[in-house]
């Protein structure tokens, strides 16, 4: 055979050797299994709500191939389950891993109701038991709280809800006209995608500083590594006022992660519809907070980051104290942080006027104070900004009195009105910067406002716009 030929066949001779080593299995006990991880835990997760799945590697690094079969430690009790090679369970058998080979093992849970009345732990691990009779283990862990489960929930007659274990609700919860649904503090009310707190009758949601009300999103888990859905918009759909809903009262409450925050329908403005107080709405699709026909009181709270505009008004009366206002949302669009508008879906609405006092409104445009008016009002709609932080271009109107105007030639423009080291991954912080013009303008109203929304005193005189008093930090 000639010399070339000869290492030809040589060469396919050891491509079939080397693809037959692949297959070769093997039961000595030298060859184990590796894993990238020996500890898989997992995200907090309600009970009685199969979570989302996560996952490790399996690899086979020698040289031979390997059967195994992989076993839930618990059993067929065990709320962990598993699912390997496309077969799934507590218990998966006669697995095969090619030499140099690997796979995926995915990993989820459901975890039982228990008496537990907060965080509890739950463990369990995969035992993986090789042909040679070694046995190798990969440990499960993960945290888990009781909750009670709302599903198309119709609240007829008045009902409270505590904060002794969160609420999950699917298909939205519904108060009916003549009916008052009371959170009390530190409620939670996870909300399922698109669920709507829907409110015919009246909300009462009073939190304190040390038990605030949260209504956000169920999802518990990780988009990714450093990006949990919580700090994702549109989670879920939002607080709905209908239109003969009257005096509803939010105090201490946290909305975010929303396809809107507040949703107030036409109502008039003869009667309150909403007193929002030391509350946030943040990180929304749409609106923050939009209202039609109706009067608000709006005071110590902040109102940021919505796709669609943070504050939208249109007609009635309202009144915004101590806000900061900051369109800078992250994943919805560009929006602005506020609209002043005599009109809504080409129907007109009667606007009574608007007044921000010791406010910020800032964002990324050169104006965030938009007005959209008739031509017969536009020169005389009541509105005003005083003793405020503003981002608008037209510095002249004389609607606005004491304001002080933003600038990019100031060294704390727009966002870097807010302290940078806060600003750090997808977390967004509207604690003033040292060197914000926002800092000592508001007036005398501060004696009525002297916490602001984290907690920190205000001056009697020379208190900061927005909903927070700067604090110097370490």
């Amino acid at each position: 055979m000639k010399p070339v030929r000869l290492m030809l066949a040589l060469t396919a001779l050891l491509s079939l050797l080397s693809c037959h080593d692949e297959w070769e299995f093997s039961a000595d006990g030298r060859y184990r299994l590796s894993f990238s991880a020996d500890t898989v835990s997992m995200d907090t997760v309600f009970t009685g709500v199969a979570s989302a799945s996560v996952w490790f590697k399996v690899y086979n690094r020698n040289d031979v191939g390997l059967r195994f079969d992989a076993v839930m430690g618990g059993g067929a009790a065990s709320p962990f389950r598993m699912n390997m090679d496309g077969e799934g369970g507590s218990t998966i058998t006669s697995l095969e891993l090619g030499a140099g080979d690997s796979l995926f093992c995915f990993v989820s849970v459901n975890i039982p109701e228990s008496g537990e009345t907060g965080l509890f732990q739950a463990f369990d691990s995969i035992r993986f038991i090789l042909e040679s009779g070694n046995v190798q283990h990969v440990r499960l862990e993960v945290s888990a709280q009781n909750a009670v489960v709302l599903k198309g929930q119709r609240i007829e007659s008045d009902t409270r809800l505590t904060p002794l274990v969160p609420y999950i609700i699917y298909d939205s919860l519904y108060v009916k006209e003549g009916a008052t649904l009371t959170l009390e503090p530190g409620t939670r009310l996870y909300f399922h995608k698109g669920a709507v707190l829907d409110v015919a009758g009246r909300l009462v949601a009073q939190g304190t500083p040390d038990s605030v009300i949260i209504m956000r999103g169920d999802r518990l888990d990780d988009m990714l590594e450093d990006l949990p859905y919580d700090l994702l918009s549109g989670q879920w759909g939002g607080v709905r006022l209908r239109g003969g809903s009257y005096g509803n009262m939010l105090e201490w409450c946290d909305i975010h992660g929303a396809d809107f925050g507040i949703k107030a329908d036409s109502a008039g403005s003869e009667s309150l519809k909403l007193s929002l107080v030391s509350s946030v709405i943040h990180n929304i699709k749409g609106n923050g907070l939009e209202a039609t026909g109706c009067r608000l009181s709006v005071a110590n709270s902040q109102i940021t980051n919505a796709g669609g505009v943070c504050v939208d008004i249109a007609g009635g009366q309202s009144e915004f104290t101590f806000c900061t206002i900051a369109a800078f949302s992250l994943w919805d669009g560009a929006g602005q942080a506020v609209l002043l508008s005599d009109s809504r879906e080409g129907r007109g609405v009667g606007f009574g006027g608007a007044s921000f006092n010791n406010c910020i409104i800032t964002g990324r445009h050169t104006s965030e104070l938009i007005t959209q008016f008739a031509d017969s009002v536009r020169e005389t709609a009541p509105y005003s900004v005083s003793n405020s932080l503003l981002m608008v271009r037209d510095t002249t109107d004389s609607r606005f009195s004491n304001v002080r105007f933003e600038n990019n030639r100031n060294k704390a423009y727009g966002a870097s009105n807010f302290r940078n080291r806060t600003r750090v991954g997808y977390r967004s912080v509207f604690e003033l910067d040292s060197l914000s013009p926002a800092r000592g303008i508001a007036d005398a109203a501060s004696a009525l406002w002297l916490m602001d929304l984290a907690g920190v005193t205000r001056p009697a005189d020379g208190a900061d716009a927005g909903c927070y008093q700067y604090k110097p930090h370490d």
